[in-house]
């Protein structure tokens, strides 16, 4: 398994209600090119290891790896906390060409109103979300066509746009 990073970093969060709570990992240059920047890895947090974690792009090449609140509570860490982060590349790793549902839940975890809306939809609905997505092809416009979602389903909104 090939290491891509070990370091210390500092968690941080994005902005506003709903923010994530990350580690930033910034550019790996032995990683694979992936569609939309997502990348399937082992990571090692401080003593915690987890299997087939997603990063997720941060535009410019950068990505970053949520740390949700359960993750966080077992790790006793907050944003601006420092974690040693150990990155692995899983062998299987190839590149994605949409975000999957279990990655868009994943990132809805962090925003339990959103999660209730979406998992409260009827699967076209859900599938109307993803396509919402992936109808943009810049890197950038996804990770905003993500956040924007959150906002949109934490408020009720149950189409996109």
């Amino acid at each position: 398994m090939l290491e891509l990073l070990n370091t210390r970093v500092m968690l941080a969060r994005f902005p506003g209600k709903g923010g994530w709570t990350y580690a930033p990992v910034g550019l790996l240059p032995e990683a694979p090119k992936t569609y939309f920047g997502v990348l399937k890895v082992r990571a090692r947090v401080d003593e915690l290891t987890l299997e087939g974690v997603t990063l997720m792009p941060m535009g410019q090449g950068r990505r970053f790896l949520p740390i949700n609140a359960a993750l966080r509570k077992q790790l006793g860490k907050q944003a601006g906390d420092e974690v040693q982060l150990q990155l692995f590349l899983l062998e299987e790793e190839a590149a994605l060409e949409h975000i999957s549902l279990a990655d868009f839940t994943e990132c809805l975890a962090e925003v339990p109103a959103a999660l209730r809306v979406f998992q409260g939809l009827g699967k076209e609905r859900q599938l109307a979300w993803l396509r919402w997505i992936d109808e943009v092809e810049e890197d950038a416009q996804k990770v905003a066509r993500v956040e924007a979602a959150m906002a949109q389903l934490a408020q009720g909104k149950q189409q996109p746009g």
